[in-house]
């Protein structure tokens, strides 16, 4: 970890495709989702990785005020609570209010790894926990194997569903969004 190095045998997943409860009928591809295995050393890595991006991002104060998912002590409806305390603000000052909501399909699966080294060299991330997450995105693979056959592929990019690093991947895939000025 101080060299920065996430080593390849440690990136290697087995994925097991769960169809989605109420999809269970269809064929699609979609309706199925891969939760990715990985070795017991390749998860203690993960976690102790995802521990350092956790106090890192904490201790800087890094991630916008306003993210509340996958943040300890906050949840959905502190987020709700504060749009009825904004709502509310601005009514009783007269003032309009438009309120947009967006859903990020397949957020997890297409989260963009240049977008995440570049938000954390914008903010300092130090150079040891910047390249050990570089590393971590360079070489990954996923196996999928079933009766009939093995294919392997790959990574380029998301976060792997069943994944402890995923949720941190997103926060900081998604905070440059927060920290955008909004204002008319």
């Amino acid at each position: 970890m101080q060299k920065g190095d996430f080593q390849r045998g440690l990136k290697r997943a087995k994925l097991i495709p769960i169809v989605k409860p109420g999809k269970e009928e269809s064929e699609e591809v979609t309706n199925v989702r891969p939760i990715s295995l990985l070795n017991v050393e390749g998860k203690i890595m993960k976690k102790t990785l995802i521990s350092i991006i956790n106090y890192w991002s904490y201790s800087t104060s890094f991630l916008n005020n306003n993210q509340y998912g996958f943040t300890t002590q906050r949840s959905i409806i502190d987020a709700a609570m504060e749009v009825k305390y904004i709502i509310d603000e601005s009514l009783k000052a007269g003032e309009v209010v438009i309120l947009v909501c967006l859903d990020i399909r397949t957020g997890f699966d297409t989260a963009w790894w240049p977008n995440i080294l570049k938000s954390l060299q914008d903010f300092g991330c130090p150079k040891n926990l910047y390249y050990l997450i570089k590393s971590y995105f360079n070489q990954g693979t996923a196996i999928l194997s079933t009766n009939s056959i093995k294919k392997q592929r790959s990574i380029s990019r998301g976060c792997p569903q069943g994944s402890c690093l995923g949720s941190g991947q997103c926060n900081i895939q998604y905070n440059s969004l927060l920290n955008l000025n909004f204002a008319i």
